[in-house]
């Protein structure tokens, strides 16, 4: 009973706590990614703070799972079988009832994030804008007065002609896939390929989960195997005699399926998916909903595992006894 109120209390904190961080991360973001040089930033905002928040809770659900089993590797004393089961039911419970509301919550405030108005770019600096070079003498809104470098002038012959002056010519401003307003800032503060590729991943989860959501309760089940094949890796929490071993296979077994989900998403299976469709009912059946029963594989598979360990166990208990 000590170790279920435990987790429950690590729980209702990781929830609390974890949004904050998130709320206040998105808003950090939100207040760099609209900052134009030469113009002063504004990073704090109660409103960006909760709509930051609310987007990312969601998302955050997804890890909790994870973060609950790795504080029942660290503190041995804990009850395994019920502190997995307990985190399983919350996990479970808060994802299919709670998290719909979030996901239809947090899209309107991501498209509102956004599609929030760009600040006007600020002239006498260069920047790389679709290519090309530009140095804005002067910026009204839209219309702009400096000169256009094209990509190509130091490699081509005619380079007279890859120079082009601009006297209130219109341009339309947009912000980039990461949000960022000022290509100035958002060059230099571009993340690396593989936070990049995190970032896609988590956003077409997060796209996918809302418009599940909002098809109805079975594609939502459906798309809750995710959460399910998630919460499975508690079967392998004492897979090894080592606190180290099970820590990395919970983390690894985590990622695996996210990514798996990932894949699923970006619809890299979809060949796949394609020759499956035209072998059979059961099987065209299985590629309707590929994602589902790649998750239900994953939670047999990481189930045998677990009862495969308990069986070794009981028999070394058994053979130590005699």
């Amino acid at each position: 009973m000590k170790t279920v109120l435990i987790e429950l209390l690590a729980f209702v904190l990781l929830c609390v706590f974890g949004a904050a961080a998130g709320g206040f991360f998105i808003m950090i973001y939100h207040g760099v990614a609209s900052f134009v040089v030469g113009s002063q930033m504004n990073v704090f905002s109660i409103q960006h703070f909760v709509n930051g928040a609310m987007i990312f809770f969601p998302i955050f659900l997804l890890f909790i799972p994870m973060f609950l089993f790795l504080t029942l590797i660290r503190h041995p004393k804990y009850n395994k079988i019920a502190g997995s089961i307990t985190i399983a039911l919350l996990s479970l419970s808060v994802w299919i009832f709670a998290a719909p509301i979030f996901y239809t919550a947090s899209q309107e405030k991501s498209q509102a994030l956004a599609n929030s108005e760009s600040l006007d770019l600020s002239s006498g600096y260069f920047r790389n804008i679709n290519g090309n070079t530009y140095y804005f003498t002067l910026t009204t809104g839209n219309y702009v007065s400096g000169i256009r470098i094209n990509g190509n002038y130091f490699s081509s012959a005619e380079s007279s002609n890859s120079v082009r002056f601009l006297d209130s010519n219109y341009m339309n401003f947009k912000r980039d896939w990461l949000g960022f307003c000022d290509p100035l800032v958002g060059e230099n503060l571009t993340p690396p390929p593989v936070l990049s590729n995190f970032l896609r991943g988590i956003s077409i989860v997060h796209q996918k989960a809302y418009e599940a959501s909002s098809e109805g309760t079975l594609s939502w089940l459906f798309f809750s195997s995710m959460m399910a094949a998630l919460v499975s890796v508690g079967a392998v929490i004492s897979a090894s005699e080592w606190k180290m071993a099970d820590a990395f296979y919970i983390t690894f077994d985590t990622v695996v399926i996210l990514v798996l989900n990932s894949l699923c998403l970006f619809g890299v299976f979809d060949s796949a998916i394609a020759e499956l469709a035209g072998q059979g009912k059961i099987l065209a059946f299985v590629a309707g909903h590929f994602q589902a029963a790649i998750n239900c594989l994953i939670i047999l598979a990481l189930c045998f595992l677990g009862i495969f360990k308990v069986a070794v166990h009981a028999a070394k208990q058994k053979r130590s006894g005699l």
